[in-house]
């Protein structure tokens, strides 16, 4: 049996009415989730669906309601110092110092996580390699495209050779050519290292690559499997559709108005469309 890195059983987190009179917020319910050795996840969901809620809980920043957290088979609340850094965190808001260089961030991390320095070169020539940041060691962190800071940002979270490393939604606002070179970082992470990652995104993409995805919306985990698992049963309910006029936007806009579709978005020359029942190739021509 795989070894079990994080376990959240019956999870639950609910915050206090933000108004006088109103209802506590459910930001987690029942919530149920596992990450083994070397595995990827995914937590896809909108804004608001309670990621960076369990993420904080994970790391002991907020404390459950109800419900109990396993790391390396130990509960939560039992966990030692060292236990604790075998787990790196990174927000969305990662602490880069930006006046200090590539080089010095990771010194400064390695310092803060009380790595001897005999062992730092070591450790800095796989991270720089495997990040493509080897050539601007001595750029400081400023002056870095907003993929570099996020892949420098993975780096100094890895300095230390955590078993798990967790991710907060790390592509956001960044350009594609840059989010492909983080999930090819990613990646690279997990086989070469044996690295946990359990990482929020809202790209289905991105979710894609990992070995299992967990659906979240308001709080609840709605579906947990491999991609092709949670896409098979509506394989035929979603078509592309291609524009014949080259009006994309027209296109769009007609489908997105049927009654027969549920979501609609634009996709090359063309509109992907999701129908709610099972329709053939025949039926959308007509």
């Amino acid at each position: 049996m795989e070894e079990l890195v994080l376990q959240a059983q019956k999870l639950c987190k609910d915050f206090p009415p933000e108004v006088k009179g109103g209802e506590p917020a459910h930001a987690l319910i029942d919530l149920d989730l596992t990450v083994r050795k070397g595995e990827m996840v995914a937590l896809i969901g909108p804004d608001g669906a309670g990621k960076t809620t369990f993420f904080r809980l994970v790391e002991k920043l907020l404390n459950p309601t109800s419900g109990q957290i396993l790391l390396f088979d130990k509960d939560l609340k039992d966990q030692s110092d060292e236990i604790k850094d075998k787990i790196a965190y990174m927000p969305q808001k990662f602490g880069l110092y930006e006046d200090l260089t590539i080089i010095e961030n990771l010194n400064l991390f390695a310092d803060l996580k009380g790595i001897p320095k005999n062992e730092r070169k070591a450790v800095y020539d796989e991270l720089l390699q495997m990040t493509a940041l080897a050539p601007f060691i001595n750029r400081p962190a400023g002056k870095l495209s907003g993929g570099m800071k996020q892949k420098l940002g993975i780096a100094c979270s890895l300095v230390s050779k955590p078993e798990l490393l967790i991710l907060d939604e790390p592509t956001a606002g960044v350009d594609p050519l840059s989010r492909k070179e983080l999930w090819d970082v990613l990646s690279k992470v997990a086989k070469v290292r044996n690295t946990s990652v359990l990482i929020s995104t809202g790209y289905m993409d991105e979710a894609a690559r990992c070995d299992r995805i967990y659906i979240l919306n308001e709080g609840k985990v709605l579906s947990t499997g491999t991609l092709s698992e949670l896409t098979s049963p509506y394989q035929n309910q979603v078509f592309y559709l291609p524009c014949a006029e080259k009006d994309t936007r027209k296109l769009l806009e007609k489908v997105a108005d049927s009654p027969d579709v549920i979501d609609a978005i634009p996709r090359g020359n063309g509109v992907k469309a999701v129908f709610k029942k099972e329709l053939s190739k025949q039926d959308i021509k007509e």
